[in-house]
C-alpha cells in the first residue's frame, strides 16, 4: 500500500467530512502543552459523549467526495473545483 497516498486521501476526505452537522469538533487543532492525553491533528476526529460523561473520539471521513450531482449548496458538487479522492474499503480498514 502507498501510505503517503492514503494519508493524502485521509486529509482530503476528513476535511470534507467536517461539514457534517454531527461533527462540530472536527477540524480543530490542539497541541499537548501540559500533562494532557495527547494532540489533536484536526483530521476528521470528532467527539461524542457517553451517558456517564466520558468523551469518545471518533474518526469521521467520507469514502469519496466524487459526486454526479451539482447542488449549489454542496461543497462536493461536481462543478466545484476541489481535490477529489476515494477510499477503497481495504484502505479504510
Amino acid at each position: 500500500m502507498d501510505y503517503e497516498r492514503i494519508k493524502e486521501k485521509l486529509s482530503i476526505l476528513a476535511d470534507a467530512a467536517k461539514y457534517d452537522v454531527s461533527c462540530s469538533s472536527s477540524g480543530s487543532k490542539r497541541k499537548n502543552t501540559t500533562k494532557g492525553l495527547g494532540d489533536s491533528s484536526g483530521m476528521g476526529i470528532c467527539h461524542s459523549y457517553t451517558e456517564d460523561g466520558r468523551c469518545v473520539s471518533l474518526l469521521e471521513i467520507l469514502l469519496t467526495n466524487h459526486c454526479i450531482f451539482d447542488c449549489a449548496y454542496c461543497v462536493t458538487r461536481k462543478s466545484n473545483d476541489i481535490k477529489r479522492a476515494a477510499f477503497k474499503v481495504q484502505e479504510v480498514v
